[in-house]
């Protein structure tokens, strides 16, 4: 999407905001940032990227809706209060856990880009220097003609046994 997209929708989302407010007095239930992550989204794979950004307070209702494409449950809010917490990265990093782990992530079968460890003290990517290095691996494999592969293969057997 390009952005001059994001900005009509942007756009229009304040607009009805506006409206919303003027003739109810009611907000949006979801945040401006949820909205505008919800219209990139990829039914088959899931980006957590957009919600690495996010401040605390949003930052569970656009994980939950990058993941399941749903808004986050009155249960689900109760669980996870953010002054249960010491830290903001122990916070995120317990939801993004739940949430990657649930079985409603594996049932709907959702691969998921960029998912980020919180567990260690330095952030790193999980998953993205393994498909690096089995790029990598795979183009050697390729440029390695077969009858090598087939020596190489019947040495690792005779190893083996």
């Amino acid at each position: 999407m390009t952005n001059k997209e994001k900005d009509i929708y942007s756009k229009l989302y304040d607009i009805t905001q506006e409206n919303l407010v003027r003739a109810t007095g009611k907000t949006m239930p979801t945040f401006k940032e949820t909205f505008m992550a919800a219209v990139d989204l990829d039914s088959s794979q899931v980006d957590l990227s957009p919600a690495y950004d996010m401040p605390t307070d949003k930052y569970m209702q656009v994980l939950y809706y990058l993941t399941y494409q749903r808004w986050v449950g009155q249960d689900e809010e109760e669980k996870y209060k953010v002054e249960n917490y010491s830290s903001e990265d122990e916070y995120k990093g317990e939801i993004l856990k739940d949430v990657f782990e649930s079985t409603e992530r594996v049932i709907t079968k959702s691969v998921v880009k960029n998912y980020i460890d919180y567990s260690d003290s330095d952030i790193k990517s999980v998953g993205k220097l393994k498909r690096s290095i089995r790029r990598f691996l795979t183009k050697i494999k390729a440029a390695i003609p077969l009858k090598y592969k087939m020596a190489v293969k019947k040495a690792f057997l005779k190893v083996i046994k």
